[in-house]
């Protein structure tokens, strides 16, 4: 996990998505870096990360999520094991993340390219209106004097615990409904997320301010809040395909068509059969396909 210093939330606002690529370079390029060399691994892992800029009870919290194999490819297409404990020195990676990312918002900051030539809107980093484009810079290198958060955990026994876990950011964004215990016409009572306790402790948040915090984490438009890398890349497919034949698997071969209802349902619920939810009993009815890559049909409000 990768964690942007607080006192960078109020650039983010104001340059959601160029602020989040960068983000997510800086922190590829440290891991590519560091993993290529042999004193680390000396091989290409494969990567799947998350954006997600909320923490806990909603506020402002910058951070990315890695997903690493536990190994990659080297440059002689072998199959490299990672230790299953160590993957990197937390210090040595931290002070990668931090070093490349100040650098690449420096360089967002600059409104010429290298040769002269004017850069498009959508690559410059625009101060925020009660700072200066110098006051920004200061800013950044005040903040590399300090210590950044970077965690790395051991590798998971099983690969589906750790997915399901990025998963739900993607498919639920900042809270879930679940989350949700009550509405007294001015707060609204929010359980935390991943709690120790039973039952779960929760916070309170008056609705306005609820509002404007869920807002406020609703990703500008073309954002792309989860990306691959390394072996996932649709670029590396041969190499994804080696990396499984070393490990005895076979190639990996994409969904040409997404399955229908009744295929999906039968992964779920292996004895199912027939027309009927095997929960509710009622009658199954397809409302909509929806191809991958594609947002949902628009339906007009009644």
């Amino acid at each position: 996990m990768f964690t942007s210093p607080d006192t960078l939330r109020v650039l983010w606002y104001w340059n959601r998505r160029l602020f989040t690529n960068l983000n997510f370079r800086a922190a590829w390029h440290s891991l590519r870096e560091l993993l290529a060399d042999a004193k680390w691994l000396g091989a290409l892992p494969g990567v799947i990360a998350v954006f997600q800029s909320w923490g806990d009870e909603q506020q402002v919290h910058l951070h990315l999520h890695f997903i690493v194999t536990s190994g990659g490819l080297s440059p002689a297409g072998k199959w490299v094991a990672a230790d299953r404990e160590h993957l990197l020195p937390v210090p040595v990676l931290a002070a990668k993340f931090r070093g490349k990312f100040l650098a690449y918002l420096r360089e967002g900051f600059n409104t010429h390219t290298a040769t002269g030539k004017a850069k498009p809107e959508d690559q410059v980093l625009m101060p925020p209106p009660d700072m200066t484009r110098q006051q920004c810079l200061n800013l950044l290198n005040k903040l590399g004097r300090v210590k950044w958060h970077v965690e790395i955990d051991p590798a998971y026994a099983h690969a589906g615990g750790v997915l399901k876990y990025a998963g739900r950011y993607i498919r639920r964004g900042p809270l879930s409904e679940r989350r949700i215990r009550a509405y007294d016409g001015q707060r609204v009572i929010i359980a935390y997320a991943h709690p120790e306790k039973h039952p779960r402790p929760t916070f309170a948040l008056d609705a306005q301010d609820f509002v404007l915090r869920l807002l406020s984490h609703v990703p500008e438009k073309g954002t792309h809040c989860a990306r691959v890398y390394g072996l996932y890349h649709s670029a590396c497919r041969h190499k994804l395909n080696q990396a499984r034949s070393r490990l005895g698997q076979p190639p990996y071969e994409p969904e040409a068509e997404p399955p229908d209802t009744h295929e999906l349902l039968h992964r779920m619920f292996p004895d199912f059969t027939g027309d009927l939810c095997p929960k509710c009993h009622t009658r199954l009815v397809t409302v909509a396909v929806i191809r991958p890559g594609h947002s949902p049909p628009r339906r007009k409000a009644a």
